[in-house]
């Protein structure tokens, strides 16, 4: 059969109007190229589609169940096509995203969000993981077998391949007990915590951000407390709000829920680290490009990309 697409949507047409004329103006075209596309078209399957006379049109038998058929066909076509568009356009699929658990407060579900109000159609698989265990999942996969398409990550080096963009610089501030004596103060220096027990969380959970972290206090002749098996701020939140000791911990942790503890800023410049989104540049991904777009627009001017 040689039949084109135009030709099945003007039969289309013609069958929902049964009007020359009302059909040519849907169709936008005059009534002589409709005419002579019909007339091709029963021509080709050898049979007669609608009754025409000088007072009405209609279809055949034949004409009525060509034309559910078609219909059928066009709209599957049109479905095919509308869902080709979306996956080029990264509007569908599914986006495995991995994350530490300080995104929470980093403004993470607020953008996953609005993701997914613009993006309904892709599923999202949310992973919540350390660090190393993130770019070992971008790389291929884990022990586990699962993968990863985009990862949250402290900033640490990363393997060949692998981008990053920083979506935040982030001060360092100390965390005490509400009833602590410097509690009192809005702002210290780190030597301030000299003879503190000061808590760190394991350096087998992020080794990278550990050291970042204990390099600052012994920078400042501070020697935090290294017994404990710690993997979480919220637990080290919950351990200083206790008066088990004071700690350095990230801004965004200010935004959680701990009231019987104060944050004071600390007057050390580089009292800083870099949270990074992390993807692995070999391999193409249109979904996850339209999500590292969101990325993007949602940190707004704190993100700077980099290789």
């Amino acid at each position: 059969m040689n039949s084109t697409f135009r030709q099945l949507r003007y039969f289309l047409v013609l069958a929902e109007e049964l009007h020359f004329g009302r059909a040519a103006r849907r169709l936008n075209i005059s009534q002589p190229p409709l005419s002579a596309s019909l007339r091709q078209l029963e021509e080709e399957l050898g049979l007669q589609l609608l009754d025409r006379s000088s007072r009405s049109v209609r279809l055949t038998p034949a004409g009525k169940l060509f034309a559910s058929r078609v219909a059928a066909a066009l709209g599957q076509l049109d479905e095919a096509w509308e869902a080709t568009r979306e996956a080029a356009s990264g509007a569908m699929g599914t986006l495995r995203i991995g994350f530490v658990p300080s995104m929470i407060f980093r403004g993470l579900p607020q953008m996953l969000k609005g993701f997914t109000e613009r993006h309904p159609k892709v599923a999202l698989e949310l992973q919540e993981l350390n660090s190393a265990r993130q770019i070992a999942r971008l790389g291929g996969t884990d022990r586990e077998g699962r993968a990863l398409d985009v990862g949250f990550i402290h900033a640490c080096p990363l393997p060949d391949g692998m981008q990053q963009k920083v979506i935040l610089d982030e001060r360092f501030v100390c965390c005490v007990s509400h009833t602590h004596p410097l509690a009192r103060r809005r702002r210290i220096a780190l030597r301030d915590l000299r003879g503190e027990t000061v808590l760190v969380f394991s350096r087998a959970h992020a080794a990278h951000y550990h050291d970042r972290i204990v390099g600052l206090l012994r920078a400042a002749e501070v020697e935090p407390d290294l017994s404990h098996e710690v993997s979480h701020w919220l637990t080290i939140l919950s351990l200083v709000s206790q008066g088990i000791g004071v700690s350095l911990v990230p801004h965004c942790l200010v935004r959680s829920a701990f009231t019987d503890v104060a944050f004071l800023d600390v007057a050390e410049k580089d009292a800083r680290h870099e949270t990074c989104c992390i993807w692995e540049a070999r391999t193409p991904s249109v979904t996850r490009d339209a999500f590292l777009e969101q990325v993007a627009a949602f940190y707004g001017s704190q993100v700077g990309a980099r290789r």
